[in-house]
């Protein structure tokens, strides 16, 4: 029999927020699929700028197909938004986990998500909220396996961009105190 000073600890998980950076292709929990840009839109005027980035991916997760994109801006601040009441405690990442996999995912065996019937002006994020929830209905393991696809999804995203960036456009020099993501990059003009 065991007594209090031969059990060992659990060791809790850290808050801290994995970069997609961390994700080596082909090394996560799935091997995703990911569809090739259709980068001739990006660059037409206006459409372009609305579609930058956006990629889909499938992968296959325990006999299920599952098909994901990347999220906008906006969707990863309603993502923030989802996931206050979760701060600071022990279930800060893995509701971050769950409610990114819940709004990047499309469909699942092919089907789409379930998303609210009609708009309700006095509740635009209702989708968000409803597809938060709905993902919570998921076990850890498929959570995870969600979130490491868009891991690796946003990965490759940064990797077409750098590569979009070097083949034209201006050249942008990030001022300090700004990030790329804030919108705040200063343009060299030459």
């Amino acid at each position: 029999m065991m007594t209090d000073q031969e059990i060992p600890a659990p060791e809790f998980p850290t808050e801290d927020v994995p970069a997609a950076s961390t994700v080596q292709g082909g090394r996560g929990l799935v091997g995703i699929e990911v569809e090739e840009p259709d980068t001739e839109s990006w660059r037409a005027d206006l459409v372009g700028l609305l579609t930058m980035g956006e990629l889909h991916a499938s992968f296959s997760w325990c006999g299920h197909s599952i098909r994901i994109r990347t999220l906008s801006t906006r969707e990863e601040l309603l993502v923030a938004e989802l996931v206050k009441a979760f701060e600071g405690g022990m279930g800060g990442m893995k509701a971050y986990a769950t409610a990114t996999a819940g709004l990047c995912v499309q469909s699942i065996d092919g089907e789409d998500m379930p998303v609210p019937l009609g708009e309700d002006p006095a509740r635009p994020n209702r989708w968000a909220i409803q597809r938060f929830n709905y993902a919570q209905r998921w076990y850890p393991p498929t959570v995870d396996a969600i979130f490491d696809g868009y891991l690796q999804l946003e990965a490759r995203q940064r990797e077409v961009m750098d590569g979009l960036g070097k083949a034209s456009g201006p050249e942008v020099l990030v001022t300090p105190g700004s990030s790329a993501s804030s919108g705040s990059p200063a343009i060299a003009v030459s």
